[in-house]
């Protein structure tokens, strides 16, 4: 709903009541702070953390004037100095509002859409306030009328304009748009003279404003320094001369947002943490200030983990159903194999038993056989199988990735996604080829996008999918639409079927005349005409959750997923049967019972070895630790020269949101990785990969998983699911609990007061919740910060400021509040361990999973963070050093495939060393304090009596030198032992 105009301030009426005790938190530095200062009278209002404070002149402390759930940035004073217009995400989108200074009559909605608007100003007049805004389709310049309301486009360029700026006469203006790889600022008159070109730049221009004089303008710059370093700096660009001048200090961090100046020779703005004061010819000065609030404690009761049971449970893990062209048979993906379903008859056929990944069934047009993806052998490849003969063959195209193939109706192609040559994010974009079986052909079409499920139109000349359709290029997120790839004019035409809505999982029926899919959680279709044309209003045809979306041929029937159920709908009366297929599995319980026997065991708990210990194993748990010696009556694996670490936790690795890979698991153990966390990928396909390793079906790690990132209304990444409304929400939170994540993550558009009720949900049913966000998240009890710094929605992040520092309100909040946070350093600090570290990628390890050319795929690809990585890296290394010597809870993760699987988790160990880090607290970081972050370290993360045998075996001393953690001879998961040459070889089955 947005039709609200007033958000009143008091906080009990945006948060509740905190149940628990809270810890008083004083901030005295804020990372990326704004500030505006009325001349007149000397009063500052702040902007930190998503939230505004008004100091009085010669105080110190500053006071709220807005709440926790505004999201309140860039405020600029009104000419009488009675109210600040400000940016604020209360509700999808960044909208301007209206706040009186001294507190009084609440918030004032000043502009209402689903479109962004930035950077307000006001007019010297009062009578208007410029920003800029995406609703033209690319950033321009507006002008809103606060008397009538009026809005008024002021550019109009191709191009992103924005931060507009105004003379003091109202009678010019300046603002900067974006030309290729350079900014340019403009100026013109404000009736609308062409512009004037005032400065040209490569590097990144903000916060421009006009002197008080006229003379002048003042804006942020962000450059790169012979090194390749980001820098920043505060500017006044002279008009008559042209001349620009630096008025901040060499190595300043300067905040990208407008200073404020007093009079022509005094400007006031933020830099490395604090309020900056510039007078002309004097020394810099500092307005300090401080702000204070409360933090609940956060307390739920978590969720029992039962690890042990080996009882039948019902499959959760069915992935990608394909309804047959008669209407009576499902094939699907689970427990690693494929599957065949027929409903009415009862009869469920296993159609492939392996370890190989096999997935992503499609029929042929007549049903007689079904093609899918495997990487049985170490590559990608589409299988077709005669389903009455069972000749099974496979096409002469293999890959490094494919996915969601789609045969075409006369069986003579097959569409689908390649990964994209030198770009191993394989979780992010796909190239669309269409291969010819008979000319053997393979060729590409379209631009390289994020894989989904593809539709051929009946004639075979054109292609329906989803692709990514931004609102403008200055800013990446946008919404999914339909995407019609014509193949014979090489041309791509998107349809939006309900503006501002995103769509996911297609599927197209020709005599069905449309296409079926999932937008706001629900069964939509939409008419199309035999050559995909719009050619009818979108219809509901499901009200309940439903997700995967299948025709039949006919048009007649309709499968879909709804949490843990298989549904078949009859279109035509839209009936609902439950088709859920009888499929069950159990957990791979070992009855073994042996030593292990180490000469050094680094605990997860203490931060020095024990020495020469027996670790007695029954099953896959612990008995107890004993003097070497002990238990010589059972059979013994001798590590009485090595050391032994509990496995190593993953904290946040996307391990594959649309297809899996039968290697990944058996590179995670041979890394030492036992536990991984993944924080991102559809839900069915994660739980399909986490019973196939839990079961034994396929061997890798332990996972823990939380689905499709909840977003807002715009995404970026296809596995986030974009809500648009609050309903949308609470399916989202019902197929959690149907499905049984383990934790939730909310992403970086959705609304704060959704985040709260996503946190109250999870944590009413025991798992955590984690977020890029700082503040309020640490106020309603989120439990834990995704990267150190991570995109955010507005423009600049609350953690890290674009030249990678970070000030005393992250380390404060996050300690205070006892939040997890993995920080991934490795993104960009991966790009240091090719030039200081390269043994990294010589190890067995790594030769057998990925090889040279992968080596150099992410060199390549990584190249673009540049020689200017280090300085990200080192002021990262900064914050973590704070917050490990404030005993932080600081796990470690990588955001592969950002990183090579494994690796990569290696590489982020040894940056932590680099910047100072004990290997101890490193290997702890890695161990329990991840395993705290997940929730399971009443099982996981320490070697004690009762805990999980999750261990690795190090040739080594990783105490002494963390990079000897690779050294890997033996890892045990779950009580069962791997030795490297096993993990290196395919097996179709390892029980």
């Amino acid at each position: 709903m947005r039709n609200f105009r007033f958000a009143f301030l008091s906080l009990a009426l945006l948060l509740p009541a905190p149940l628990a005790a809270a810890k008083p938190v004083t901030l005295v530095e804020g990372t990326n702070l704004a500030v505006a200062v009325d001349p007149a009278s000397g009063v500052a209002v702040l902007a930190l953390q998503g939230r505004l404070y008004r100091q009085a002149p010669g105080e110190v402390a500053a006071m709220p004037i807005t709440g926790w759930l505004d999201d309140a940035w860039e405020p600029d004073f009104a000419p009488d100095g009675s109210a600040v217009v400000f940016k604020g995400y209360g509700e999808e989108s960044f909208d301007l509002y209206r706040v009186r200074v001294d507190g009084k009559g609440g918030i004032e909605r000043l502009t209402d859409s689903l479109f962004d608007d930035r950077e307000p100003l006001y007019s010297p007049d009062g009578a208007a306030v410029l920003f800029s805004s995406d609703r033209s389709g690319n950033y321009d310049v507006w002008r809103l009328s606060l008397a009538e309301g009026a809005l008024t486009q002021l550019t109009d360029a191709p191009g992103d304009e924005f931060s507009p700026a105004l003379s003091p006469d109202g009678e010019n203006l300046a603002w900067i748009a974006a030309e290729g790889r350079e900014q340019v600022i403009l100026t013109r008159a404000i009736a609308g003279d062409a512009p004037v070109e005032a400065y040209r730049s490569a590097s990144k221009l903000s916060g421009l404003r006009w002197l008080p004089d006229g003379s002048a303008l003042s804006f942020r710059s962000l450059d790169r320094d012979p090194a390749g370093n980001a820098t920043s700096s505060l500017r006044r660009l002279d008009l008559a001369s042209g001349a620009d001048s630096v008025l901040s200090p060499a190595g300043a961090d300067v905040f990208p947002f407008r200073a404020t100046w007093l009079d022509a020779q005094t400007a006031v703005y933020t830099s490395d943490g604090v309020v900056k004061v510039w007078r002309e010819g004097q020394a810099l000065a500092e307005r300090p200030f401080s702000v204070s609030f409360d933090i609940p404690a956060r307390e739920y009761a978590h969720r029992e983990r039962d690890f042990d049971a080996a009882d039948e449970r019902q499959v959760l893990g069915i992935s990608t159903p394909a309804l047959s062209p008669s209407g009576d048979v499902v094939a699907f993906t689970a427990l690693g194999d494929l599957w065949l379903w027929n409903p009415d008859k009862q009869d469920l056929q296993q159609l492939t038993d392996d370890a190989a990944a096999d997935q992503m069934p499609s029929w042929s047009d007549d049903g007689k056989q079904l093609a899918w993806v495997s990487d049985r052998g170490g590559e990608y490849r589409i299988y077709l199988q005669d389903l009455a003969s069972g000749e099974r063959i496979a096409l002469p195209v293999s890959q490094r990735s494919i996915s969601f193939p789609s045969w075409s109706p006369d069986g003579r192609r097959f569409a689908f996604f390649t990964d994209v040559p030198d770009n191993p994010l394989l979780h992010v974009v796909g190239q669309l080829m269409v291969f010819d079986r008979d000319s053997g052909k393979l060729e590409k079409y379209s631009q390289p996008m994020p894989p989904q499920s593809i539709a051929w139109s009946a004639d075979g000349s054109k292609l329906l999918t989803l692709r990514l359709k931004p609102y403008s290029r200055r800013y990446r997120e946008g919404l999914y639409v339909l995407a019609v790839i014509d193949l014979q004019a090489g041309t791509t035409t998107d349809i939006v079927p309900v503006p501002h809505r995103s769509i996911a999982h297609v599927s197209y029926s020709a005599k069905a005349g449309g296409v079926a899919f999932e937008q706001d959680g629900v069964l939509y279709r939409m008419p199309l005409t035999a050559q995909f044309e719009p050619d009818g209003p979108v219809e509901l045809l499901h009200a309940g959750l439903a997700d995967s979306p299948h025709w039949s041929k006919g048009g007649e029937q309709l499968v879909f997923q709804a949490g843990d159920r298989l549904q078949r709908m009859t279109v035509a009366t839209g009936e609902l049967e439950d088709i859920t297929p009888p499929l069950s599995w159990q957990r791979d319980v070992p009855q073994d019972e042996w030593v292990l026997r180490a000469g050094r065991v680094f605990d997860g708990r203490a931060l020095e070895y024990r020495e020469n210990v027996d670790i007695h194993v029954r099953g896959q748990r612990i008995v107890e630790l004993l003097p070497m010696g002990a238990r010589d009556d059972l059979p013994v694996v001798d590590a009485s020269d090595k050391v032994v670490i509990p496995g190593l936790f993953e904290s946040h690795a996307h391990i594959g949101d649309h297809n899996h890979s039968e290697s990944q698991g058996r590179a995670f153990l041979a890394y030492g990785v036992t536990s991984i966390r993944d924080p991102g990928s559809n839900p069915y396909l994660a739980n399909e990969r986490k019973e196939a390793w839990t079961s034994g079906r396929r061997v890798g790690p332990r996972t823990f998983i939380t689905g499709h990132n909840i977003d807002g209304r715009r995404a970026f990444y296809a596995v986030v699911e974009a809500v648009s409304s609050d309903a949308h929400l609470e399916r989202a939170l019902q197929r959690a609990e149907l499905l049984e994540l383990d934790f939730l993550k909310t992403y970086v558009r959705l609304p704060d007061r959704q985040q709260q009720r996503v946190t109250e949900f999870g944590h009413a049913t025991g798992i955590p919740v984690t977020s890029h966000e700082l503040l309020p998240a640490a106020i309603y009890g989120v439990d834990a910060i995704e990267h150190f710094t991570g995109t955010s929605r507005r423009g600049y992040t609350t953690k890290i400021s674009e030249l990678g520092r970070s000030y005393q309100d992250v380390v404060e909040v996050i300690t205070t509040a006892d939040m997890g946070i993995v920080p991934t350093m490795v993104v960009p600090g991966v790009v240091l361990t090719f030039s200081e570290q390269d043994d990294i990628y010589s190890t067995p390890q790594f030769n057998n999973f990925y090889g040279p050319s992968m080596k150099q795929t992410y060199q390549d690809f990584m190249a673009f963070f540049g020689p200017g990585a280090e300085g990200y890296v080192d002021a990262y290394g900064e914050l973590l050093t704070k917050l490990i010597e404030r005993d932080a809870l600081v796990g470690t993760g990588t955001d592969s495939p950002f990183t090579p699987f494994g690796t990569g988790l290696h590489a982020e160990l040894r940056l932590y060393q680099r910047e100072g880090i004990a290997p101890a607290k490193i290997l702890l970081a890695a161990t329990y304090q991840s395993a705290r972050i997940a929730g399971a370290e009443r099982d996981l993360g320490s070697i004690e009596p009762g805990k999980l045998a999750d261990m690795v075996v190090i040739d080594g001393d990783p105490l002494a030198d963390i990079s000897d953690s690779d050294n890997i001879v033996l890892t045990v998961k779950n009580g069962r032992r791997y030795t490297q040459d096993e993990l290196f070889e395919y097996r179709d089955s390892w029980r």
